[in-house]
């Protein structure tokens, strides 16, 4: 949508001629459209503006045309623009991309641009047409909801880490005091004269048992996250993948990274947390898009896909053309405290796996052959109640 709120743009800064050979009807009508929109020529450069267009940027036609708009583009976003618009001008491709425009109030807004190939009857290409809206605000908002859900989901990983290390600490202590004073009393035993063998058995003995408690320890740490209780409720998995895609969107865009979805046919409602849900989805996608950026920015794509399998199950898969999974840690990428990353902790994919666990699934790494990996985690749908 334009800003009601703009300066009014004089009859004098429209050409009396449209430019470019554009019909004059086309221009009136194009004039009275909600949207801003702008044309361009083969040569790429811009033609025409509407008035929608020049009412947001308070600027007249001539300061606009050829590549006058772009004084307007935030300087950050430039380039990612110049790349896209270039690129899909030469292969004749439609596209979409999102930039900052300056408003005539000298703020900068979010933009959402798509430009489609123009032809004339014969079929020859006559240049780009394309139609913006004013995203401003719904931005903000999915960035301000993106903010909100990756803070849940850092902090529940902080909170899950600090509790495992926490728990891990203090039922380990006593028993490996216990093995530490063991072992102190065993090397005392062998430099007696003569060593006492027999006390040395049993202390090992006692080792022996405190080890084992050591190891029930861990077990039991590996399971923290599977015991908690939620208050569970009928939950779309179209819909967990939509809102985990929307909350990407502008971090994709702004990284180069094609994200779409794929979603079933059908609803898929499994009985679980919807939050939980989408941090293991969200969790998963992060991972995808860190594995991209050693990708070329043409190459970086991600898929979000849901499907029915059998009866009674529904499955969500998070594809990336990223490098992949060596085989040698194909097996270890679900080990807690296991990583790849300088920063990471090691224990998102742990935690994703015991949350969907908790839920009756599965979650597992399809080792198929090809670029990069896919992550699948399976659910029982939910029944008539």
């Amino acid at each position: 949508m334009t800003d009601s709120s703009a300066p009014s743009v004089a009859p004098t800064d429209i050409p009396a001629e449209p430019a470019g050979g554009l019909d004059a009807r086309f221009c009136e009508v194009m004039d009275a459209a909600p949207v801003m929109i702008w044309v361009s020529a083969q040569d790429k450069s811009c033609i025409w503006f509407n008035r929608p267009w020049l009412s947001f940027t308070g600027r007249a036609m001539n300061q606009e045309l050829g590549n006058g708009w772009a004084d307007g583009v935030h300087p950050e976003d430039f380039d990612r623009c110049l790349e896209i618009y270039v690129g899909d001008f030469d292969a004749r491709k439609p596209f979409r991309m999102q930039y900052r425009l300056r408003r005539h109030d000298g703020e900068y807004r979010w933009i959402d641009d798509t430009g489609i190939p123009r032809y004339a009857r014969d079929g020859a290409f006559l240049g780009y047409i394309g139609s913006c809206t004013d995203i401003h605000e719904q931005r903000e908002t999915q960035a301000e909801l993106r903010r909100r859900l990756l803070e849940i989901t850092y902090l529940n990983r902080r909170g899950e880490a600090a509790a495992l290390a926490s728990s891990i600490a203090h039922e380990l202590n006593q028993p490996l005091a216990a093995i530490l004073s063991n072992a102190e009393a065993a090397l005392l035993s062998l430099e007696s004269d003569p060593p006492r063998l027999g006390l040395v058995g049993e202390i090992l003995a006692d080792i022996r048992r405190d080890l084992g408690r050591a190891a029930a320890a861990v077990g039991q740490m590996r399971s923290l996250v599977a015991r908690k209780k939620y208050d569970l409720q009928d939950v779309d998995l179209n819909e967990v993948v939509k809102v985990v895609r929307d909350i990407l969107a502008p971090q994709a865009l702004e990284m180069g990274v094609a994200l779409t979805a794929d979603p079933a046919a059908r609803t898929l409602p499994v009985r679980a947390d919807a939050i939980q849900l989408q941090q293991v989805v969200l969790n998963l996608a992060l991972n995808g898009i860190d594995a991209m950026r050693t990708c070329s920015t043409g190459q970086r794509r991600m898929v979000l896909q849901t499907a029915m399998v059998g009866t009674s199950m529904g499955e969500v898969a998070v594809s990336d053309s990223g490098g992949g999974i060596p085989v040698d840690r194909r097996e270890t990428v679900f080990e807690p405290f296991f990583t790849t990353k300088q920063t990471g902790t090691g224990l998102g994919l742990p935690i994703a796996r015991a949350i969907v666990e908790t839920y009756g699934g599965k979650l597992w790494l399809d080792q198929r052959g090809g670029e990069g990996a896919v992550f699948r985690f399976s659910l029982p749908l939910a029944g008539p109640r």
